[in-house]
């Protein structure tokens, strides 16, 4: 029995690919391929939290109810039993865990080590997946992502504010070394953004079922609607601005959202040339050490979208 587990990272189509295998649990079971639902509905932030101290990421926690450290080990305890009952049940030939938690709140190898022994023993063989992508782009996207969720930053304010700190949650060698401790090198598996199936070709969801030996266009699957479209600099501007006034409640953000996003897409807004290099350049000798190790003829791969002045 065989496990893959996808960890991000960050605006690489995580959540697309969940959602797609969401839409698809039956299909993949009928093709012996297990997607844990006592993992969570989509994103496996069960996995996360349960290989997380009490105390780290405590709003993920607080979510789910766990208010102590009593809860926390209760809970860990459910997830860890429900998801071996889970496995014992349906015996596949390969489990699929995935949640890019993983590589933004698993961020002590403590934490990669605990979500061994809790969710990784008895496989004869662990795949770690991990998409990366030029830390500024990431950067850029993520923008998008925050005044969805309600943040009120100005680009400037943004990049600012990810420059000062953040640096291990963009840092990709410290990433990849926390799991390759662990894991063993070999065992990680890294796919850059830039070198995705174009989007007319199926993206990062067929080059996702390419890695488990499967085929996007499988009449069994179906595709859902794309997550998480681009928003322009005016969309943007009028989520800030409805984001600092503080006026709308949940129901209503998902409305603006989704009219802003269906009037307003299109490129968004970027830091300005000295910004983006400033960003960037924290990641120079970590970026080098993953095209060294994992694609040393592509350093393309990791060469941001610089802005134009």
């Amino acid at each position: 029995m065989k496990l893959t587990v996808h960890i991000g990272t960050t605006k690489t189509g995580s959540t697309s690919i969940q959602d797609f295998l969401r839409h698809n649990r039956a299909a993949f079971a009928q093709k012996e391929i297990c997607i844990p639902e006592v993992l969570g509905v989509q994103d496996h932030r069960k996995a996360t939290i349960s290989a997380l101290n009490f105390g780290q990421s405590q709003a993920l926690m607080q979510a789910l109810g766990i208010r102590d450290q009593h809860d926390h080990a209760r809970f860990v305890a459910e997830t860890h039993a429900a998801y071996r009952e889970t496995i014992e049940t349906t015996l596949p030939r390969e489990v699929v865990i995935t949640s890019e938690h993983l590589q933004s709140r698993c961020n002590l190898e403590a934490n990669v080590t605990r979500f061994r022994e809790l969710f990784a023993e008895g496989f004869a063989q662990v795949r770690i997946l991990v998409y990366v992508r030029p830390q500024l782009d990431q950067l850029v996207s993520l923008y998008s992502t925050l005044l969805r969720h309600g943040f009120s930053d100005t680009m400037e304010e943004h990049i600012q504010r990810l420059t000062k700190g953040f640096f291990k949650y963009f840092d990709l060698q410290g990433l990849i070394s926390r799991w390759g401790n662990v894991f063993g090198i070999e065992n990680i598996e890294v796919r850059p953004y830039k070198a995705l199936p174009s989007r007319q070709e199926g993206g990062v969801i067929a080059d996702f079922c390419r890695f488990l030996g499967q085929d996007h266009a499988d009449p069994l699957f179906s595709h859902p609607k794309e997550l998480n479209s681009s928003i322009n600099i005016q969309g943007q501007e009028l989520l800030r601005l409805a984001n600092v006034n503080g006026e709308l409640d949940p129901a209503q953000r998902r409305q603006e959202i989704a009219r802003i996003e269906a009037n307003f897409s299109g490129q968004g807004a970027e830091p300005n040339l000295a910004q983006a290099r400033t960003f960037q350049s924290r990641f120079d000798k970590g970026n080098a050490w993953v095209i060294e190790t994992f694609f040393p003829d592509h350093p393309e791969y990791l060469e941001p979208r610089w802005p134009k002045a």
